[in-house]
């Protein structure tokens, strides 16, 4: 299936990600809350520029318009964040990392299987930022469930089988092997991207991985990102 595969070749550059200091702080509860909303920043600059080009994406391409849905626009939940923080998101500055981001995704808006891989790296993070998102609550003392959290936390109880939805119209869909690249190649980018996004100058996968290969261990990867799944939730 294309989702497995997805997954399994890219777990390293998935690993090199989670290990970055912005998630890592995040996971561990440690980053300032000032950091926290610096972040929400730059997210908010990213996907305001992906979510557009989504849109016009799923308004020329049905079969994608039927996967992706408008709620899968995560924009709109870090404003809500920022909002609540008392910040205007129109006052956001892109920092290097995420200005090259940006520029990737202009880049390759026309390029619709490419923008699905970078989607299905983002909306696969809602998985794990579920978790991050009690982490942050308890760090900032946040009481509300969803305050200040929506941009981590967007589906709430729902997320799983949200994801698993997804991934299953991905993998249902009749793609041709050099189309199946053309999504692979976005995950990649996703990943790579999001590792830059905390590097001062811009590194490709093949240097991330060379510099990270001692520290990589798939084994901790599949124990880590192994979520059980009830019957209930396949259905």
């Amino acid at each position: 299936m294309l989702t497995t595969r997805l997954k399994d070749d890219n777990w390293a550059l998935h690993q090199i990600a989670e290990k970055q200091p912005t998630p890592g702080s995040l996971i561990k509860g440690t980053m300032p809350k000032d950091g926290y909303i610096a972040m929400l920043a730059q997210q908010y600059l990213v996907n305001k520029v992906f979510d557009e080009v989504l849109l016009t994406i799923m308004a020329h391409h049905p079969e994608l318009g039927e996967l992706i849905h408008e709620e899968q626009l995560l924009t709109q939940y870090i404003v809500e964040d920022l909002h609540f923080f008392e910040r205007d998101p129109d006052d956001a500055m892109p920092n290097p990392g995420t200005q090259r981001f940006i520029e990737h995704i202009n880049a390759h808006k026309d390029q619709a299987l490419h923008m699905l891989g970078l989607h299905y790296v983002r909306l696969g993070a809602c998985n794990g930022n579920s978790f991050v998102a009690r982490v942050v609550r308890k760090a900032y003392d946040l009481d509300e469930p969803f305050l200040g959290t929506r941009y981590l936390d967007p589906f709430g109880s729902t997320q799983r089988k949200k994801w698993l939805a997804f991934k299953h119209g991905l993998d249902a869909m009749e793609l041709s092997d050099p189309e199946q690249d053309e999504v692979f190649g976005g995950t990649r980018a996703a990943y790579v991207h999001a590792i830059n996004l905390d590097l001062p100058e811009f590194e490709d996968a093949e240097s991330l991985l060379a510099e990270n290969k001692d520290s990589l261990d798939q084994k901790a990867f599949i124990e880590g990102h192994s979520v059980h799944v009830t019957p209930e939730l396949e259905n």
